[in-house]
This record gives C-alpha cells, structure tokens and sequence, in this order.
C-alpha cells in the first residue's frame, strides 16, 4: 500500500466519522446508548506512589510513568527510575537515548515528544580516537517536560508502529498545567543551580485562556523559553579532575542549550479542539552547531456520539548539524540534515455488544517520512565513508484495536499492518571488488508486516488484576544501516530484513487503599516477560578475499575491511522480570522498581570502527533497582527524601581484538557501587516550592553502564580499570514558581 492510497482511505474514514456524528446529533427521536463511566476520586489518585500516575498501576502490561522534576534528578536517571527501562549515556551528544529491555535506537524504540515519533541522529566528533560518536537520540530541554510514559514490549496502536521493543512518550507543559481552573491567566518559572560542572538552568513559562466562544468553546495559549549552562570540568569520587580522563574532548564539552516552547489552543465548541504547537532547541556543543525544530497539529473531535471521537495529529520535525573546520576526519564543511513529516488519524467507537460486552473499537492510520542528507568536502574517496549514511526512509500503516469487557474479564486485541520503504543511493564497488550490483543504482529495499498482540486481564478482587499478553513487533531496517559505507558500495547491503520480535508476558497489578491504617495505599506491578528477535540487525566485519567478500583473515586484501549490517542466522533471546512497588502511608512513602534480565544480542562490529562509531553496547546491567524512601512534616509540607540506586553486573566493549568468530569482545565493567542520593522539597506557600538535593553524598568513585565513554577502544586508559567515572558529591538547589 502506497503513501497516496493511505492517506485515501484515512480521508475517507474521517468522512464518514464525522457524517455519523452529524446523522446521531440530529437524529432526535432514536435513543442514546452510553458506555459505562468510571468516576475516580481525586483523593484516590494522589495516593499513588511518588512521581509514578496511577494508571501505572491498574493498566495491565508492562506501563509505567513519572512525573517529572520533583527530586532535581536528570532525566536519564528518571528514566532509569523505572523498571525495564534505561538508557544510553553519550556525554558527546547531548541527546537523550530510550534503551527499553536492552534495545535502542531508530525503531528499536519509538522515542517521542508529545505523540511525534524523533528522528534525530547525532554525530558528535570525538578527539579520544580521531572520530566520531554516532547514535540516535532526543534534543528536548527537560525542564519543558511534565511526565514521561513508558510501554515495553507492546505493538498496539499509534505508538507500536515500526517499534521493536516498546515506546516512550515525553509531554511537554500545556496550558492546563499552568492556568488554574477558574484564572484566565498562569506562569511557571523552574531553576537550579549545582556545583561540581553541573551549572544552572531556569525556564519560565507564560499562558492565557478565554472563553470568547459559545457552548463551551475556549481560546489559549502558551509561551516558554528555557536556558541553562553546564561544564564538562568536574570531580569525580576520588577528586580527579574530568579533564584528566576526558582529554582534550572536555575544551568542547561546555554547552548553553536554548530552547522554545509554543503552543495555541482552538476549541470553537466543547466537541472540537485544536492545538498547535512549536518546540524549538538550540545548542553549540562539540564542534558542532545543532538545531532542532518539532511543529505539530493535534485534532480531537468527540461528539456526543460515542461511535465517534476522532484524532489528528500532523507533524513535521527537522534537526541539522553543521560542524567546525577540521572537526571530523576525512570531511571538512560539513554539515547534516534530518526531515520527518508524519500524518497519524484514528477514530474510537464505544458500544455495548449482545451480551452487555462493553466494547471499544479503535481504527486509524499513520504515514511517516524522513530523509537523512549530507553536505561535506573530500578526496577523490568521498564514496567510501561511514560519515552520515544518507536516505529516506517512508513507512505507511494501518492499525486496529478491539478492547471487550465483560464482568471482570478485559480483552485487548490489536493489529497493525506496516509497509516501509528504505531508499538512497549506492555507489559502483570498484572493478576488484565484487557486489550486487556492481553498478552504481538506487536501492530501494520494500518490506510488509503484520503484527498482532492480544492481552487478557481479569480483576479478580476489587485490588487484585492478574494478566497475560502475547505480542509480535517488528521494525524496518534504517538508513545508517542500510547505506552504512565505510568502505563505499561494497559495505552497503541491500538484502536486508526486517527484525520481528515475538514477546509473551504475564504480571499483575495490585492496588490496595487501606492497606495497614485507613488513609494509606500500597501499590504493585509485577511481570516476567521472553522476548525471541528474529533476523536481528548487526553489523559484521568483513574482508575481501579474491574479490569476493570473505571473514576469512588468510589471504585477505589489506586495503579492505567492510563493517557490514547482517541479519543475525540464530534467533536472539531476551527474559526477564520487572516490579514497581509503592506503598505511601501520608507522613512516609517508599518506592522500589527493580529489574532484572538477560539478553543474547549481538554487539554490532559498526562500534568498534575507529573513525565513526555506530551505536554501542546495550546490554543492560544484569540487575538495577531504585528505592525511593522518605517522610513528610509540617502537614505535608516539607518532604525529605533518599534514592538508593544499586547496579548490578555490567559489561563494556573491551579494547581486545576481535574473537575468532570476528564477533566484538566485552568485558565485565568494574562493580558499581550502591549510590545514595538526599533531597528536600518545601511549599514556602501554594505557589512557592524549594527544593535541595545532594547527589552521591558518600562521594564514591565509580563508572556509570551504559556510557558510551567508558567502552572506548583506543582510550589511553594508563592503567586505570575506567575511561570515565561519573561525579563525585554534588549539590543542587532550585525550586518551581507558579502564579
């Protein structure tokens, strides 16, 4: 099915969405039929854990949620706050990374930002090994963001489109957050100041809202900017300096990121709403100069007509990196570019089938294309480069989901049907070299899939919800992998697959309010889940050996050593278990998510290249966990709080050769000590709070996992066990005004 043909058939569909809504308003003498309602007290719902939504714990599946600048936490800490989820720290990008269940970057995990799908791929030069740094990754300014969703291993929906292993949503502040019910105006300012390289930062944020429209109708909007300045200097546990182990790289580690944030809101009635909204981001870091810029339309429409409540959400995204003279090998004035436009209609029906089945019936559709382009001066070997693969790549999607309720039993079945296009150019292999095809051509690699899921839940008692999911995922090869050209043509591969994944999982939820005394709650996810990837995307070395590619080192060509992205022959294996817990009693609350996995993937041969780096290890530690543990005094007022973070066993790339097998060697990281965290919040008044944290207060010496800097293979090391250890004790203040 072709981009046009799509958007038909979502046109269409919206046609006569809205013809039915027209038909049942004015149809006066049939009868209405309205699905049951939940009324939820707001009392209940602020029982939930510290910084976790309630629905985190009475969705069935693997879900979770956290509200957002609460303890003056990062948000790679956030996110690594939550069970299954982590993330891939890049010091050099300044972008943040979703690692869901050992699996990031493009399609691995639909990373997002308000519901728009992020393209971005960074490409950080690096003076540790006269290359550069290149992974997939989020420019957003953190202090713009409200709560951050998390689903692992699911393929329902909008959000399951081209994700392997899951998805993340990031929401930004709206004009509700700030203006308060019954004000037509509201601000909010957030700060911090930190010690130990971590700098400053503020936002303040500025909406309005009027009723000039009858019958509910509203106007509104929303003006941000944001700002902050940190340094790559600092100390760690033991009290060396950062510039002792970051070498030269840390002359271009400073960086004063600016960002903008837009949005206006259109409500002509109280059945149509409208939103536009503008993010803006801005930053000088690295020898590079990048900008991004993210526009979108949401549409809702919900009449009084529960066939109908349809959604629209249009975008269209561009980032660009234009580098210094000399920054890169081998590339001088260069600079990248990363388009997206994205179209995504759906629409919800509520009805009751025979046999009181409450039924909800979603049906929608989703286009997305992106292009990768490149600008940069060379020899005569300009073919033959890893510098920024260059491409498009369009997907077109359909997708379905049918939700019935009877009694206590909940079943959720969806399908969604994916056809993706990776297209670009590739370069003629040299007559010595033998490829298909040999030529110069247009490659223009087609796949389809076809992925259903299924989830059954049954609430079993009033505070106990037992449930089992089957889902297939799967995600489209991308343009770094497929034009990947380190050695021009010959590297590029244009056979290859999809990865499909096959995920069962069975957990339950636990919600119990009165637990030990009548005011408190206690609350519970656990689930143990097994993932098998087929045709997994690695990439492997390989040699030429009488013109014909070969990993075979006897009687190799020198000259030639392609890292080429493969479909893995075995089938890769991920299990795991996964639990969040949070028990709150009003003067005292804990909060524990622990984790624990293990994965068989492959490490990708492309990382290990010494003038461009592709993507990293990503084996997750084999267990993290973190308690959150606190009181409140002063009727509520003043909350102190610790974070104990423990990291289990990690691995890194080795600085070894490779196996025999040419697969790339890891070893096991040193062990990561228990790091311990203080923080205080205090409401000065209701729109005054101040807030203190002291990070690593035992100022222990250590290597976070998953950073890209401690699992460089040409790092003098000089005898130490680390590349790069994180800070040593660090204080930070800030606080939040609302008015």
């Amino acid at each position: 099915m072709n981009a046009s043909t799509l958007y038909t058939c979502l046109l269409t569909g919206t046609l006569l969405a809205h013809g039915q809504a027209i038909a049942a308003e004015e149809d006066n003498t049939g009868e209405s039929v309205f699905s049951p309602v939940t009324v939820t007290d707001s009392a209940e719902s602020d029982r939930a854990p510290v910084g976790s939504s309630l629905e985190t714990y009475t969705r069935p599946g693997a879900y979770s949620s956290r509200t957002l600048n609460k303890n003056l936490q990062s948000l790679d800490q956030s996110l690594r706050s939550m069970a299954g989820t982590y993330t891939q720290i890049d010091p050099l990008q300044g972008a943040v990374s979703v690692n869901i269940r050992g699996m990031s970057g493009l399609g691995r995990v639909n990373t997002m930002v308000d519901g728009v799908t992020q393209t971005f791929f960074g490409m950080a030069p690096a003076d540790y090994h006269g290359g550069a740094n290149n992974a997939s990754g989020v420019l957003i300014d953190p202090n713009f963001l409200a709560e951050v969703d998390v689903t692992r291993g699911s393929s329902a929906g909008s959000q399951g489109v081209n994700a392997l292993a899951g998805s993340a949503n990031m929401r930004t502040i709206g004009v509700d957050d700030l203006v308060k019910e019954g004000r037509s105006v509201g601000a909010l300012s957030r700060f911090s100041v930190g010690n130990n390289g971590l700098g400053r930062t503020g936002m303040i944020a500025v909406a309005g809202k009027t009723a000039p429209f009858a019958n509910g109708g509203s106007l509104g909007g929303l003006v941000g900017i944001s700002g902050s300045r940190t340094y790559a200097t600092y100390e760690n546990g033991a009290g060396t300096d950062s510039r002792e182990f970051l070498g030269r790289d840390a002359e271009f580690m400073r960086q004063e990121p600016q960002s903008q944030l837009y949005k206006l809101n259109v409500n002509p009635d109280q059945y149509n709403k409208l939103e536009f909204s503008g993010r803006n981001y801005r930053n000088s870091f690295t020898r590079r100069h990048i900008t991004s810029d993210d526009y979108a339309l949401h549409y809702n429409y919900a009449p009084l007509n529960e066939l109908v409540e349809l959604n629209v959400l249009a975008s269209t995204s561009r980032g660009n990196q234009n580098y210094q003279p000399d920054s890169l090998p081998d590339a001088m004035n260069a600079s990248l570019t990363n388009k997206s436009n994205a179209l995504d209609i759906s629409n919800a029906s509520r009805f009751t089938m025979p046999g009181d089945i409450f039924t909800v019936f979603q049906l929608g559709g989703k286009v997305m294309n992106t292009r990768y382009s490149r600008r940069f001066t060379r020899g005569s070997d300009s073919e033959s480069t890893a510098f920024a693969p260059a491409g498009r790549q369009n997907i077109a999607s359909l997708y379905s989901g049918l939700t019935l309720d009877k009694d206590i039993y909940e079943l959720a079945l969806n399908l969604n049907y994916t056809h993706s296009k990776v297209k670009g150019r590739k370069p003629a292999c040299d007559d010595d070299q033998q490829c298909f095809p040999q030529g110069a051509t247009n490659l223009n690699l087609k796949d389809r899939a076809l992925n259903p899921s299924a989830t059954l839940s049954a609430q079993v008692t009033p505070w106990f919800q037992p449930y089992v999911s089957w889902s297939r995922s799967s995600r489209a090869p991308n343009v770094q992998e497929v034009f990947f050209a380190n050695e021009g043509g010959a590297s590029m591969n244009p056979f290859l697959k999809p990865e499909k994944a096959s995920t069962w999982e069975t957990g339950f939820n636990i919600v119990r309010e009165g637990l030990l005394t009548e005011k408190d709650s206690f609350h519970m996810k656990a689930l143990t889940y097994r993932t098998r990837i087929k045709d997994y995307i690695t990439s492997e070395t390989f040699f030429m050996c009488n013109s014909m590619l070969c990993q075979d080192l006897d009687g190799a060509s020198d000259s030639f050593n392609a890292s080429i992205y493969v479909n893995t022959p075995s089938t890769v294996t991920s299990k795991g278990y996964e639990v969040e817990a949070g028990y709150d009693a009003g003067f005292a609350f804990m909060n524990l998510s622990w984790s624990k996995q293990h994965t068989d993937q492959p490490t990708s041969v492309a990382s290990s290249i010494s003038t461009f780096g592709y993507g990293d290890i990503s084996d997750l530690p084999k267990t993290y966990a973190t308690l959150d543990v606190g009181g409140r005094l002063f009727n509520q007022k003043l909350t102190l709080g610790s974070l104990v973070k423990f990291t289990g066993k990690s691995k890194r790339i080795t600085a070894e050769e490779l196996n025999d097998d040419q697969s790339i060697p890891k070893e096991k990281m040193p062990d990561i000590p228990t790091i311990v965290d203080l923080y205080s919040s205090y409401e000065v008044t209701d729109n005054v709070t101040l807030r203190l944290s002291v990070q690593n207060v035992a100022n222990r010496n250590y290597a976070d996992a998953l950073n890209r800097m401690n699992q460089i293979l040409d790092y003098d090391r000089q005898g130490s066990t680390t590349s790069t250890t994180a800070r040593g004790r660090t204080w930070v203040f800030g606080g939040e005004i609302k008015f």
